[in-house]
């Protein structure tokens, strides 16, 4: 006897409810790795900040292009079958980036702590959007950050550089290590 139409609406959200929670399981995968990749950009970035304070814009020159460069790689490698994702990606980072300069223009002067600020509040606030819509452990990732973020800046200013190459930094790491475990 032939399922019931009602057994069949059942069976196909059952199927749907499936291709989703595989779809999120892939996104964390690939998303691990970008976490794995900013976590270490951050931590290089920052501690090479602390170390030279005097060269900052200079070394964030340095590492943000080369991270978009191998995150735009990782990208591609987890997301080949998805047209023009190499192009997504740059436009995607170097919105942000460019988004994060603008914003020091127009605010100018900053003390380099308040400038260091910017991007990470803007990424966790990202985490936080893409959480609301999307998968709910980003929803997680983005407060988290902010909370670790504002924790550092009102009370460790005088290990700050430190706070945001092992906190900022690290915690993407382990974010990274907790995505791909799942």
């Amino acid at each position: 006897m032939p399922p019931s139409v009602e057994e069949a609406a059942r069976a196909l959200r059952e199927i749907d409810a499936i291709k989703a929670r595989a779809a999120g399981f892939q996104d964390y995968r690939a998303e691990s790795d970008q976490l794995l990749l900013w976590g270490l950009a951050h931590a290089v970035g920052f501690a090479l900040s602390g170390f030279f304070p005097a060269f900052i814009l200079l070394i964030w020159l340095i590492v943000v292009p080369l991270s978009m460069g191998a995150g735009m790689l990782l990208a591609r490698r987890a997301a080949s079958e998805i047209p023009g994702i190499s192009w997504r990606y740059l436009v995607l980072i170097g919105a942000i980036f460019t988004f994060m300069v603008l914003i020091h223009v127009v605010m100018w002067p900053l003390t380099p702590e308040q400038g260091s600020m910017v991007a990470p509040l803007f990424v966790s606030a990202l985490y936080v959007m893409r959480g609301v819509q999307m998968r709910p452990r980003y929803l997680f990732i983005g407060g988290w950050l902010a909370v670790l973020l504002m924790t550092g800046f009102v009370f460790f200013q005088p290990v700050f550089w430190w706070w945001m190459t092992t906190v900022y930094g690290g915690s993407f790491i382990a974010f990274g290590i907790w995505l791909r475990r799942l």
